[in-house]
C-alpha cells in the first residue's frame, strides 16, 4: 500500500508563487491613481421672530432627501434589465494592477465570467499562460503556476480572494462588478434611501444591514460608479465604469477601474463576447500526475497529483 500523500497548508507569508508577485514579460506602465472627492452640502436654517403676545412661529422643516425622480427610476430599471439579460462574458483584456506597497504590473489576460460566481483569469505571455486563476459556482478557488507546476486550491470567498489576489469581495459580487452590474441585484427592487446629484453623477444610496452604505452613480443613463462604505464611513471599494458600447444588443462597459483598500485594478476589455455558453469545466483546474498541490485553507490538505 502506498503511503498517504503529505498534506501541505499555505499561508500568505510562506507563499513564494503569489499570484500578485508574478512579473509578466511586458513593459511596466505607471498608473495614475486619482482619488474622488465628495462635496459637502451646507444647510441654513431660518431664524424665527418671537413676540410676547403671539405664539412661537413653527420651526423650519429640515430639508428632505431628494426624491426618486422618474429619470432615476428609469436608470435603475435599465440596470435591472441588464442584470436579467447578462449571463456571461468572455474576452481578452489588458489589466493594470497597483498595490499599496508599490507593486505594479501590466499584463494581457484572457477572462471568462459566468454568473453567479464563476471566473477564470489567465495571464498570457507570448509562449502561453503564465498564471491561471479559476473559481466555480461550487465555491472552489484554484490558482495554477505552470512554470512551477504547482496548483493551489481552497474555498472561494472574500477572505481568500483578499489574501491571494487582493480583492476583498465574495466571488458573486466580484463577478457582477466586473460585468458592470450591481453587487446585490435584489437591492434594485427597493427604492434608494436617498438620491443626490454629486460628483457629476446622479448617486442613489442604500443603507446596509451592517450599518454601511452602498451607492450607485449614473452618468448619461449608464452605471458610472459603485461604492460601498462601512459603518464608520471607511471605503470598502469603489468601482468606475466607462466606454460603454452595445455588444450583442446589450450595453457593456469596456473599461473598469476598481479601487480597494490595498490595491487598484484597471481592466480594459478588448472584444467581449456576451452570453456565450461557457462549460462548467472551464472554471475547474484539474491537476495532472506530478502536479504539486497546496491547500490555501487553514488545516486543510492537498496531495501531489498540468492543470487545465
Amino acid at each position: 500500500m502506498s503511503a498517504a500523500p503529505v498534506i501541505e497548508s499555505l499561508s500568505p507569508e510562506s507563499l513564494h508563487l503569489d499570484w500578485l508577485r508574478f512579473k509578466p514579460p511586458c513593459r511596466r506602465w505607471r498608473a495614475a491613481i486619482g482619488a474622488a472627492t465628495l462635496a459637502l452640502a451646507i444647510c441654513q436654517l431660518s431664524a424665527c421672530a418671537l413676540t410676547s403676545s403671539a405664539p412661537p412661529a413653527p420651526a423650519a422643516a429640515a430639508p428632505a432627501a431628494s426624491a426618486v425622480t422618474p429619470a432615476t427610476t428609469a436608470m435603475l430599471a435599465a440596470l435591472a434589465d441588464r442584470e436579467r439579460s447578462l449571463r456571461s462574458v468572455q474576452s481578452e483584456a489588458i489589466m493594470e494592477y497597483s498595490a499599496a506597497d508599490g507593486h505594479h504590473f501590466r499584463t494581457h489576460e484572457e477572462i471568462a465570467l459566468a454568473r453567479p460566481a464563476s471566473m477564470r483569469v489567465e495571464a498570457v505571455a507570448p509562449f502561453g499562460a503564465t498564471m491561471v486563476l479559476a473559481a466555480d459556482d461550487a465555491g472552489r478557488l484554484m490558482i495554477f503556476d505552470p512554470s512551477k507546476n504547482v496548483l493551489m486550491s481552497g474555498g472561494a470567498n472574500a477572505a481568500t480572494l483578499e489574501r491571494y489576489v487582493r480583492i476583498p469581495l465574495a466571488p458573486p459580487a466580484a463577478v457582477d462588478l466586473l460585468m458592470g452590474l450591481a453587487p446585490d441585484p435584489a437591492e434594485l427592487a427597493t427604492p434608494p434611501d436617498s438620491v443626490n446629484d454629486t460628483e457629476g453623477m446622479t448617486v442613489a444610496l442604500w443603507h446596509l444591514a451592517d450599518g454601511g452604505t452602498r451607492e450607485l452613480g449614473f452618468s448619461g443613463g449608464q452605471l458610472a460608479m459603485v461604492r460601498e462604505r462601512d459603518n464608520g464611513g471607511g471605503q470598502r471599494y469603489e468601482v468606475h465604469y466607462s466606454d460603454w458600447r452595445d455588444t450583442s444588443a446589450i450595453s457593456f462597459p469596456h473599461k473598469v477601474e476598481a479601487d480597494f483598500p490595498a490595491s487598484r485594478i484597471t481592466l480594459r476589455y478588448e472584444a467581449p463576447a456576451l452570453n456565450t455558453t461557457l462549460a462548467p469545466a472551464l472554471f475547474v483546474l484539474t491537476p495532472a500526475p506530478g502536479t504539486r498541490q497546496i491547500s490555501i485553507d487553514a488545516g486543510a490538505s492537498a496531495a501531489p497529483g498540468a492543470a487545465g
